[in-house]
């Protein structure tokens, strides 16, 4: 019944609306209006059925079989899809190489040469279609992608997801300094071909509902000139864009942006000179910013996304996302691929974890007098993970009153999750005591979360929703 006008979920339904906050409906209902993919209405332990929830979330009467009721397995859970803030759709051709290299080496040793290559746009079109398709299954909904310097080759990517169905923003990649003869632009190549890619990926999707959207993309600073900066910032302005970027993630970067402005007094505030950091702002990483920069991004409102398995991989250092979080920065995850070895966003949110037990264990071991423990040496929960891979990656991406959480009037972005798929890394519940002999259901699945952020891969994602729409089943 794919073609019925509205869809009812029925069984368990996860989300985090508010940091920290694991919302469980164990028995619940959830309705979509195919036709404008929104939730009408959820409801929790209701005998009504699935034509009597419908016709009271819409205030008419609504048969049944307009309706298709879809009832999920003990075993599974439905909840928002994930969000992926940072991600570089061309550096899937070289994925899990170069990791002993630091950043700046690893640019040059491979990111440059293979980004080169996409010169070429048939390339694109047989390379992107299987990225996107990866990204889907491991249950990415809407993600964050830069492209490369070639405006065909970005068309191609745009078009591809599209395709797909997913939501994304979708980033002509600009440089024109201190780059590579070989993969490099003029500053006005740079600029017009920013504006056309804007131009095509707008007029190319009219659609009430525009999946694929243009960020405006400069690489970083030090590959950027000064009137590139100030044209790609007049650009957001003009088109009113997302802004991606990246920021403080390795010490060498810093000192190499700042040898390129050296009037500036940090690395955040060139980025802010040329209206670049503001509440459409995606700054990558992040892992450096000294006390002057936390005030500007949260002053500018910008956002961070946060990038553990890159900021791991590539040895650039640990971002204290706790502390932004306290600072009232947004905080999304990215797995920047290829910096990050896996497009996988669960693998981020337990490397997520993993650097703030590393960062609260080395300030215990520091020595010296140890102060008071505050909210920065909080161990980040499996809920507040799950919060930074749905709810916070939308605000992150200017999108959270529209995505992020299962509730009425949202975009139906979302995954079922099978936590007995076949081959599942996470054992069963007979397996697992803790959950099986937990206190209540509600404590059960908040145990099975914790298995799911820790555990589960790509095996675990058995339907992947955009806009209401199925892109992906198993």
């Amino acid at each position: 019944m794919a073609s019925a006008k509205y869809a009812v979920f029925l069984g368990c339904i996860v989300d985090t609306p508010v940091m920290g906050q694991l919302r469980v409906r164990t028995n619940g209902a959830l309705g979509v209006d195919r036709s404008t993919g929104r939730i009408i209405g959820v409801a929790e332990q209701t005998e009504l059925s699935s034509a009597e929830l419908v016709s009271s979330w819409v205030g008419q009467i609504v048969h049944s079989e307009a309706i298709e009721s879809i009832s999920l397995t003990a075993d599974q859970f439905l909840m928002p899809g994930l969000i992926d803030t940072h991600t570089h759709a061309p550096q899937f051709a070289f994925l899990g190489i170069g990791h002993d290299l630091p950043l700046m080496d690893w640019l040059n040793k491979y990111t440059f040469k293979h980004e080169s290559e996409f010169k070429d746009a048939d390339l694109a079109r047989r390379f992107y279609k299987d990225v996107i398709a990866r990204i889907v299954r491991n249950g990415v909904t809407f993600a964050a992608y830069y492209g490369t310097i070639h405006l065909e080759s970005n068309r191609v990517l745009a078009q591809t997801i599209r395709q797909i169905g997913q939501r994304a923003y979708v980033g002509k990649v600009c440089m024109d300094a201190n780059s590579p003869a070989y993969y490099s632009e003029s500053t006005e190549d740079s600029l017009r071909d920013t504006e056309e890619f804007i131009r095509q990926v707008i007029g190319d999707d009219e659609t009430q509902q525009r999946l694929v959207t243009p960020i405006v993309t400069p690489r970083f600073v030090p590959t950027c000139s000064h009137e590139c900066l100030e044209g790609l910032g007049a650009l957001a302005e003009k088109y009113q864009l997302p802004i991606q970027s990246h920021l403080c993630e390795n010490p060498s970067e810093i000192e190499f942006a700042k040898s390129c402005f050296p009037d500036s007094p940090s690395y955040a505030h060139i980025y802010h000179k040329y209206g670049l950091l503001n509440s459409r702002t995606i700054m990558a990483h992040c892992v450096h910013l000294s006390d002057s920069e936390i005030a500007l991004m949260r002053e500018s409102k910008a956002s961070v996304s946060h990038c553990p398995n890159s900021n791991f991989s590539l040895g650039s250092g640990i971002a204290d996302i706790r502390r932004f979080i306290d600072e009232g920065i947004p905080v999304g995850l990215g797995t920047d691929v290829g910096g990050g070895y896996t497009p996988s966003i669960l693998d981020a949110m337990r490397m997520a974890a993993a650097a703030n037990r590393a960062l609260i264990a080395f300030r215990r071991d520091s020595g010296g007098d140890q102060p008071a423990r505050s909210s920065k040496d909080k161990p980040l929960e499996a809920a507040e993970a799950l919060f930074l891979a749905t709810q916070g990656g939308a605000r992150v991406m200017g999108m959270d009153e529209q995505l992020g959480s299962l509730d009425t009037n949202k975009l139906f972005d979302a995954i079922v999750v099978d936590m007995n798929a076949p081959n599942s890394p996470v054992p069963s519940v007979d397996a697992t005591p803790a959950v099986r002999d937990a206190d209540s259901p509600d404590e059960a699945w908040r145990l099975r979360l914790e298995q799911f952020v820790f555990l589960a891969d790509d095996r675990n994602i058995s339907r992947v929703y955009v806009g209401g729409k199925l892109i992906h089943s198993v």
